[in-house]
């Protein structure tokens, strides 16, 4: 059982190597599943459009809290998870997506490390996009001196980069220990433990 997060801008592979590390992992008897935060702030706005920004905030927060229920699930349930869709550049972006898990304080983290003319030419080949600004992600992406857990060159074909990935998973390359803090805050409500 263990959580596994995958980091990449737009058009970096984050959901054909999750599928396919998922479908692995399965074919060896090790129980996994893959969440794509995406999912879940569709179910709040399948458009990505938001009126407001408030309102925008609160369905990626609601977005955030269902997934983290159903990261606690799967693990009751002794799978593997593999989470994609959310940003992961620093340590305290981990720290705050953690703290809101029951169980989990250990996660691997792997950083997709994709050369900016390959993304854009599969986000060509994918369909443009408007709301996708690869631009301004890698300026973001740019500007991280030292990114925490594992980067990971995804420049093979996706077959080869997931059994790559899988072989660091089970080294526990890229292995991140979140400390649980004594109290607290998690969207606004303090909790003590």
């Amino acid at each position: 059982m263990k959580l596994v997060l995958i980091d990449g801008g737009p058009a970096s592979g984050k959901n054909t190597l999750g599928e396919l590390i998922v479908k692995k992992l399965n074919e060896t008897n090790e129980k996994a599943v893959l969440l794509d935060l995406d999912t879940y702030v569709e179910r709040y706005n399948p458009r990505w459009i938001w009126d407001s920004e408030q309102q925008k905030e609160l369905d990626q927060l609601n977005a955030r809290k269902d997934i983290a229920k159903d990261i606690d699930e799967q693990f009751r349930n002794d799978r593997t998870v593999i989470v994609i869709g959310e940003r992961f550049l620093s340590k305290e972006d981990v720290t705050r997506f953690m703290d809101r898990l029951e169980s989990a304080r250990s996660v691997q983290l792997f950083h997709l490390n994709v050369p900016f003319e390959l993304r854009e030419q599969r986000l060509y080949e994918r369909g443009l996009h408007s709301l996708i600004d690869l631009a301004e992600d890698q300026s973001d992406r740019d500007a991280v001196k030292v990114w925490p857990g594992y980067v990971y060159a995804n420049t093979h074909t996706p077959e080869e980069d997931a059994g790559s990935l899988i072989e660091l998973i089970k080294n526990r390359e890229g292995e991140i220990l979140v400390e649980p803090k004594q109290e607290k805050e998690i969207d606004g409500k303090l909790k003590r433990h």
